[in-house]
């Protein structure tokens, strides 16, 4: 079972990157909160003790995925990969994980929030709007259509869009 989760955490990690990356030229407020990103500004996301990881640092143009980061400005390790699971397929929301003690952060807390508003948002698009009420105390309204975001993240990554950068 532990396999199990820890593939779809895996590809849940790899498409929130490419929601990111193509919401931002999509919705006007993940823009705002890349504008406003200090370039350089990394993060660090582990799942569980072995389990998934997702580095991003953004550039200045892009959020570039990396292999690995050894010192990102901000980190968020969840404590499980059961805990993982439920948080990366809807079944718990960042409000309710923190409040479960289900991860612990590192780094500056307006990154930290950056990062928080950003998954709100990636959230807001890949998540059907059933599980985004029981999950996030205010919905954001999505700015396009989902299946537009959705297919542009397909096509990047049938393009080879969002590799590891070295």
């Amino acid at each position: 079972m532990r396999a199990i989760q820890s593939l779809v955490v895996a590809i849940v990690l790899r498409v929130v990157h490419a929601a990111l990356v193509e919401l931002r030229e999509l919705d006007s407020r993940v823009a705002g909160e890349f504008e406003r990103m200090p370039e350089g500004l990394s993060y660090a996301i582990r799942t569980g003790h072995s389990g998934p990881m997702l580095f991003v640092q953004w550039d200045g143009r892009e959020l570039r995925r990396l292999a690995e980061l050894p010192a990102p400005s901000c980190s968020l390790r969840i404590k499980s990969m059961p805990l993982s699971f439920r948080l990366f397929t809807g079944q718990m929301g960042l409000a309710q994980a923190y409040a479960r003690h289900a991860f612990t952060m590192g780094g500056e807390v307006a990154d930290v929030m950056r990062l928080a508003r950003l998954v709100n948002l990636v959230e807001s698009y890949l998540f059907p709007k059933i599980i985004t009420r029981r999950i996030m105390t205010d919905v954001p309204e999505t700015e396009v259509n989902f299946l537009k975001a959705y297919a542009r993240i397909a096509r990047g990554f049938l393009t080879c869009k969002y590799k590891i950068s070295r």
